[in-house]
């Protein structure tokens, strides 16, 4: 039915073919990308530029302290966000956030002078807190030191 509509608009069905193909590699690039996780973002209170108070979908990845956020559908744009600090790790409430399995977790980032949340599902909880997870040291004595057990 689509493609019957665009025709009768006049569209060659190769520049709707291309388009998928590009848009398709473009979404097999980003989610191939280290520590990339598939999640959605909002601001809470605040502006940051390019982001809307309401929930939207996308691929996000850590790059050092800053969220490079990844929007959904077509995947060309990306947000930079400068994390200050990471001010609260919790589950979803329900209904909260759809899509992202059963429990999503949420976390709520400082941005300047902004706080953004973002979700994704439970398994990728750890690419989600991306330099704000740190792994426990059972030796504290030795910060560093490979485990002796």
């Amino acid at each position: 039915m689509l493609i019957a509509l665009l025709a009768v608009l006049g569209v060659d069905l190769a520049v709707v073919v291309f388009v998928a193909v590009v848009v398709y590699g473009r979404k097999r690039w980003v989610k191939r990308q280290p520590g990339a996780f598939r999640g959605a973002i909002r601001v809470e209170s605040g502006a940051v530029d390019g982001l809307r108070p309401k929930w939207s979908r996308g691929y996000g990845r850590w790059v050092r302290d800053i969220l490079v956020w990844t929007k959904a559908p077509f995947l060309f744009r990306n947000v930079l966000i400068p994390a200050d600090a990471l001010n609260q790790q919790r589950p979803a409430r329900d209904n909260e956030v759809k899509r992202l399995g059963d429990r999503p977790t949420v976390i709520r980032l400082t941005a300047a002078d902004a706080f953004a949340e973002v979700a994704a599902s439970e398994d990728d909880a750890a690419l989600l807190l991306g330099p704000y997870h740190r792994t426990s040291n059972p030796d504290a004595r030795h910060p560093g030191a490979p485990n002796s057990t």
